[in-house]
């Protein structure tokens, strides 16, 4: 995540001194970022890239920084949890010694969750229970050991990452989350979760969670998507994944297809060619090339 520093509008400000490790996993960086700041404070602003459409989620190991987006201010301290949009402007101050992991990732690798995601920016969370307590020790450990990640492989590593954030924001705080959203959060990641189990449909999912089919259907209306549709194209993203992946080169795409629910393998060409340009065996071919070249 790059970033300048510029000195706050405080008196005596003084230079301070931070040291970054960063890695990449997958399309996601991982950093920690650990220093001292004035007390004074400085105020950092992400250098905007041609880049947009990504999360900063940051977990505040020690130190305590000032954050504001969408008009919401914040203050984070020792143990929450802060998403940021880096596409849009926002404010991020820190004061004292710091310890920080950062995730940053594209909103696409979150697919529907991008929503639910970005409904909390600027929003800290403590991380002391449930999902957001795994996270947290989850984020801990990536920082702990960061030299590790450099050139391991980071496909699955990415998806177990984006399957706890999803996880800890579909657990929403009672008295601040419609039931409505609610639900709907908490369908999306229980669904993502089962992606490969065979019965998954609008039935068992609605019975799972104790509503009906009509019911599941209304709240995905809501946010303009329909189960079906959001289902294939999540199992499609995991398909295309798998079939790049170099650890299942010798895997045929019909056991990677049917591993994720989809059987019909003519139709799982063309669904692949209509969602991302490329059918199953040029998705292979290409990975082929990449490990050529590499």
């Amino acid at each position: 995540m790059e970033t300048k520093a510029t000195p706050s509008t405080a008196v005596n400000a003084a230079p301070f001194r931070t040291h970054v490790d960063s890695a990449r996993v997958g399309p996601m960086s991982v950093a920690r970022i650990r220093g001292v700041f004035p007390q004074t404070a400085y105020e950092m602003r992400r250098v905007v890239s041609a880049e947009r459409g990504r999360f900063a989620v940051a977990l505040y190991r020690s130190g305590t920084a000032h954050v504001a987006q969408d008009g919401r201010r914040f203050q984070a301290g020792r143990g929450d949890l802060v998403v940021l949009d880096t596409g849009r402007p926002h404010e991020l101050s820190m004061a004292g010694a710091c310890d920080i992991v950062v995730i940053e990732l594209p909103h696409g690798m979150l697919g529907a969750n991008a929503d639910l995601v970005g409904r909390h920016v600027a929003t800290p969370r403590r991380c002391d229970h449930g999902a957001w307590a795994v996270l947290a020790a989850f984020l801990s450990g990536l920082a702990d050991r960061i030299d590790g990640l450099v050139g391991m492989p980071d496909i699955h590593l990415a998806d177990a990452l984006v399957s706890l954030i999803v996880a800890a924001f579909a657990e929403p705080a009672p008295e601040s989350a419609e039931a409505g959203d609610a639900m709907t959060d908490q369908i999306l990641a229980h669904t993502l979760a089962n992606l490969s189990d065979p019965a998954l449909s609008v039935d068992s999912v609605a019975r799972r969670h104790g509503i009906s089919p009509r019911y599941l259907h209304q709240l995905f209306q809501r946010r303009d998507l329909t189960f079906a549709a959001w289902v294939r194209h999540e199992r499609l993203i995991r398909i295309r994944r798998d079939l790049m992946d170099p650890a299942l080169a010798t895997r045929t795409t019909a056991v990677i297809a049917a591993h994720w629910g989809i059987h019909d393998h003519g139709h799982l060409s063309r669904a692949l060619k209509k969602e991302f340009g490329l059918t199953a065996a040029e998705f292979r071919l290409m990975a082929r090339a990449d490990r050529h070249n590499a």
